[in-house]
């Protein structure tokens, strides 16, 4: 014969197991939304970031544009050494390659967002 009364506290024990397991389970869960959370807002910081720096590298292109058009002026009228082109010459491709590492730079942490925040295409 058993009597459930005389168990030793085995009910009582199990079911602060169960509410123990059910308190780890909700925790787990605030876990994993907090860390969600974190990741989308980096990548749209990310993001953010990476789209203002198209701006600033456009500028950069058209002022080194802007630069080699003086320079090379300057060369035809015998007013400017050939070191000065070159070198006018030199920062327009180091600008058109930063400004293109910018757009793929903003099109990877759009991606990246893209992904965080679930969105499919």
């Amino acid at each position: 014969m058993n009597i459930p009364i005389l168990n030793g506290g085995l009910y009582a024990a199990r079911r602060t197991e169960a509410e123990l397991r059910a308190l780890a389970a909700a925790q787990d869960s605030r876990d994993l939304e907090i860390r969600i959370e974190r990741d989308i807002k980096v990548a749209w910081f990310s993001a953010t970031n990476a789209f203002r720096r198209l701006d600033v590298t456009a500028r950069l292109l058209d002022q080194a544009n802007r630069s080699l058009r003086l320079a090379q002026s300057r060369y035809d009228l015998g007013l400017g050494s050939i070191v000065e082109l070159n070198q006018a010459q030199l920062n327009k491709t180091s600008a058109e390659i930063t400004n293109a590492g910018a757009r793929y730079e903003y099109q990877i942490q759009r991606a990246v967002l893209d992904y965080q925040s679930g969105f499919t295409n």
